[in-house]
């Protein structure tokens, strides 16, 4: 008796792979039908033919990539095909991770910007307690661009031990130009996880000291910023301002230099 013999189309109604899938199965020699009709070049696919449609569906709801596949199916050996499907399950949980990273990090950056659209006490001044923090620092001896981007470069490299845009910006503030309203930067400095800050090469770190702060949020615009509430409190507590510091509010992509940006400044008080 003649082995029964399926049509493309026949194959697609039974087991729901759409024609282009199977052509496309064809085209790559993944899986070819078992007869062509040379009278009309019709295809023709066979029963024996339909649990190797099985393994591959199966596989690429899994993910599994068509060299993975090619390989499960040349295996004739469940040891082997373990073998293969552990080390696309080690793949699989690399790329889970990943992606919880990513959606921890969008909704850690819809938390900074909350933080940018409710910071309030604009020019209030407060008294906090600050621990010690290590930051990935540039000091300004460089021009203020050349610091910067070899900031950036550092970042990157700390980045990559991470794969999360998690972080912060900040700068060490020159406390002898706050009287005449500029922002001049001695340096500036980037937070990340301590974690991540332990990957980083310690020549580019400083530490932030411990102790209480003067804390004042300002608004910073084209290195300009209004210090007067800050400065007339610092005069009432005779306190000369000897270490200041002041962290970017939240994480701002746009409108940042022309239009603003929020920062908290930081004077330490012992």
């Amino acid at each position: 008796m003649d082995e029964k013999r399926y049509l493309i189309g026949e194959v697609s109604s039974i087991t729901g792979i759409s024609r282009d899938t199977l052509r496309f199965w064809d085209k790559i020699g993944l899986l070819k039908p078992k007869y062509v009709d040379p009278h009309n070049g019709y295809r023709y696919y066979t029963y024996d033919q339909f649990w190797r449609m099985d393994i591959i569906s199966c596989c690429r709801s899994l993910d599994i990539s068509i060299d993975t596949i090619r390989g499960i199916l040349e295996s004739g050996s469940n040891d082997k095909v373990l073998t293969l499907l552990q080390e696309h399950q080690r793949e699989a949980q690399d790329r889970m991770n990943y992606y919880r990273q990513v959606v921890d990090d969008i909704g850690w950056f819809a938390v900074q910007d909350e933080r940018i659209k409710e910071a309030k006490g604009l020019g209030t001044v407060t008294v906090r307690h600050q621990p010690e923090r290590g930051v990935l620092y540039g000091n300004n001896d460089e021009d203020t661009r050349a610091y910067h981007l070899r900031l950036l470069e550092l970042c990157r490299e700390a980045v990559d031990h991470s794969q999360s845009i998690r972080r912060g910006y900040g700068f060490i503030l020159d406390e002898r130009r706050m009287a005449e309203g500029g922002f001049i930067k001695r340096g500036e400095y980037i937070r990340f996880d301590q974690d991540i800050m332990k990957t980083v090469d310690p020549a580019y770190l400083t530490m932030l000291p411990a102790g209480d702060y003067a804390c004042c949020m300002i608004n910073v615009i084209n290195d300009r910023a209004d210090f007067t509430p800050l400065l007339n409190w610092l005069k009432e507590n005779d306190v000369e301002p000897s270490y200041v510091i002041a962290d970017e509010i939240g994480l701002r992509l746009f409108e940042y230099l022309d239009h603003g940006y929020l920062c908290e400044v930081k004077v330490l008080l012992n």
